[in-house]
């Protein structure tokens, strides 16, 4: 029987890719306002290989740094370096102008609150987030979620987040339940599925953008080519169910439950 349902935040309950889309916009004009010269559309490309590899592998790119607002000095630093350029006050005015509106735009999909209101009178909830604490919980506060939870973990408040079971076990050790007493929901067969699968929950697939399963795999294979530590080609399990929408998802705890 279920207890606890537990989520991921970006990409799964919060709809990142237009903030993200115009908060890049912004902060590439700061740049270019300094280098008119550089190409705006190789710019904002370049800048998001770049964020994804990092953010996706936060323990390894970011945790290091001293700060949220390192963090993302250093993604437009490196950004700037494919071009040639480099000025502090630049990053810095780009990382500034990036954070502010991603953080004012945090918006939520349509199909989050209605769930989260009818899931919230049977189920212990939990967000599960990778990412700076600071920065994660500023941005759960404001899209105005934080009261549907009982517990928020971010992966920067532990020696390793997603897909490591540090944050999975202490998920379930709020919500007093065993793993098959559980089910985690996320976007990333890597952080969220392999992660939850590895501790013995169940797991839900939200492939809210119709990726392909080998996609996912080999980008997320690409971005670990040089790591001696993780064996990504056997790593990625098949999840319990796969679904587009979180209006879908009642139907599957459904047939967990049963």
């Amino acid at each position: 029987m279920l207890k606890a349902v537990f989520f991921d935040f970006d990409g799964t309950l919060s709809d990142d890719g237009a903030t993200i889309d115009q908060a890049l916009d912004r902060a590439s004009a700061v740049v270019g306002d300094r280098w008119p010269e550089i190409d705006t559309t190789a710019l904002e490309s370049t800048y998001r290989k770049i964020s994804d590899r990092a953010w996706s592998d936060y323990d390894r790119y970011l945790r290091p740094l001293a700060s949220p607002e390192a963090m993302l000095t250093a993604l437009w630093k490196h950004t700037l370096e494919h071009f040639g350029y480099h000025d502090t006050a630049v990053e810095h005015a780009a990382a500034n102008t990036y954070w502010q509106l991603r953080l004012q735009n945090c918006k939520l999909y349509a199909d989050v609150l209605p769930l989260l209101a009818e899931l919230g009178q049977t189920f212990h909830l939990s967000l599960l987030t990778n990412g700076a604490p600071s920065m994660q919980r500023a941005k759960v506060q404001t899209a105005g979620i934080g009261s549907f939870f009982q517990n928020i973990f971010v992966g920067g408040e532990f020696a390793q987040g997603k897909p490591s079971a540090l944050i999975f076990t202490a998920a379930l050790q709020a919500a007093v339940c065993r793993p098959e007493e559980a089910v985690h929901i996320g976007d990333s067969l890597w952080h969220d599925v392999a992660g939850a699968q590895k501790s013995g929950i169940h797991t839900v697939w939200l492939n809210r953008k119709d990726q392909r399963r080998q996609d996912q795999t080999q980008h997320h294979a690409q971005d670990h080519v040089q790591d001696p530590v993780q064996d990504v080609s056997n790593n990625f399990s098949q999840p319990d169910f796969e679904i587009m929408s979180l209006t879908d998802l009642p139907a599957c705890l459904d047939r967990l439950q049963h």
